[in-house]
């Protein structure tokens, strides 16, 4: 038996991707009107540990040679500064990653300079301060401390002119991940408006973004409901967890080593419920040289905990002791309303709705007909199992 990575590099995307068939046609359904001079603009949700981010990189390895993708994750840019997320930040981020993506589809460092060095001349942009900016291969893009209107404006009409400026180039699609970071910005909002204003004009660009992110987020609110910056514009898109044929279907191709009893897999497929990372860090604690029924399922989960729901432990330890507390409060109940919270937590309510929508923004708790309940009952899982162990929640 070998060991399933839990986070797939990107050079072995073929090798251990499964299935995703019809998520994949539709997704690329969208995309493709790009070659009609249609643009669509994508808003890809799933629970956390579904595969969304696999699923982009597949996309993004095997995209059209007329279409550049650019993937850009936002965590990584708030995980490389402490400080207030800055757009201009995003912004520069997003340049590099499409500079990136044009030199990888077209391998022609001279051609891509000489191109966009004519694209910078139609854009204005050599009437800029370049003396503390960064650069495009050999090509200076100006300082932003005072410049945020100007380079705002540069970022989000390059990729429409690039298209125009590149033959045999129809699309040029860009990947926002974990796009619910951008919270961390002052004034998110401004940021979507800002994308929506210019995106609303271009008939060759796609934006993309996913994230974990409760549908009931005002991040969604934000960036696509009905007040929103999209007003509903972007095209949502669900990638569900495997059901049990498909679970089944992946062990037989996957790992034809391990051999369930009916209620072994029955109890396997309640405890990971399909979803891919639960699925494979569950796998990496089986061995070939045993039959597993329903006994031995419970036996290997209680027992290696730690190890396949890795991805919830390191998510609490993110988390400060407000953002715990108000989980601890809703564990082993349905649903719990504001008073309920309230009255059981010590906080002010102005701390307490602030600390419910960064829980919502991040996917743990979900909002519905005016109650709140935990968004992956595994999260109350670990936690109960924690509890027993040691007699404390682990704070």
């Amino acid at each position: 038996m070998s060991i399933v990575p839990l986070h797939i590099p990107i050079n072995e995307i073929d090798k251990y991707f499964y299935n995703r068939k019809e998520d994949i046609k539709k997704i690329e359904y969208y995309l493709n009107s790009l070659e009609l001079g249609i643009s669509q603009s994508l808003l890809i949700r799933g629970v956390r540990g579904v595969g969304k981010t696999f699923l982009l990189q597949k996309i993004k390895q095997d995209s059209k040679e007329n279409f550049i993708v650019s993937y850009v994750d936002v965590s990584r840019i708030v995980g490389k500064d402490d400080t207030q997320l800055k757009a201009q930040t995003v912004l520069l981020e997003l340049l590099d990653e499409m500079n990136n993506s044009i030199y990888e589809r077209l391998n022609d460092n001279n051609k891509i300079t000489f191109l966009l060095k004519n694209l910078i001349d139609k854009l204005k942009l050599k009437d800029y301060s370049f003396s503390k900016g960064t650069h495009i291969t050999e090509i200076p893009i100006p300082a932003t401390d005072d410049n945020y209107k100007k380079i705002s404006k540069f970022v989000m009409e390059y990729p429409q002119k690039v298209v125009e400026s590149i033959d045999g180039i129809d699309g040029f699609i860009i990947i926002l991940d974990e796009f619910q970071m951008l919270k961390k910005l002052r004034k998110p909002e401004d940021f979507f408006w800002m994308l929506r204003s210019f995106s609303q004009f271009q008939s060759n660009v796609s934006y993309v973004m996913t994230g974990s992110i409760s549908q009931t987020s005002d991040m969604i609110e934000m960036l696509n409901g009905a007040t929103g910056a999209f007003g509903g514009r972007m095209i949502q898109i669900n990638i569900d967890p495997f059901t049990k044929e498909e679970t089944e279907s992946y062990f037989e191709e996957r790992f034809p080593e391990i051999e369930f009893t009916q209620e072994g897999f029955n109890r396997f497929y309640e405890y990971t419920k399909g979803i891919p990372m639960y699925i494979n860090s569950f796998y990496n604690a089986l061995s070939s040289h045993e039959i597993y029924d329903e006994d031995l399922i419970d036996y290997i989960f209680l027992n290696n905990m730690d190890q396949i729901l890795v991805m919830w432990i390191r998510i609490w330890g993110t988390l400060n002791n407000y953002e715990k507390n108000i989980i601890c409060t809703m564990l082993n109940q349905e649903s719990v309303t504001w008073s309920e919270l309230e009255k059981n937590l010590n906080m002010a309510p102005a701390t307490l709705n602030k600390y419910i929508k960064t829980l919502q923004d991040e996917g743990i708790i979900n909002y519905y007909d005016g109650k709140y309940s935990l968004e992956d009952l595994m999260l109350e899982t670990w936690l109960n199992h924690e509890k027993e162990r040691t007699g404390v929640y682990p704070y």
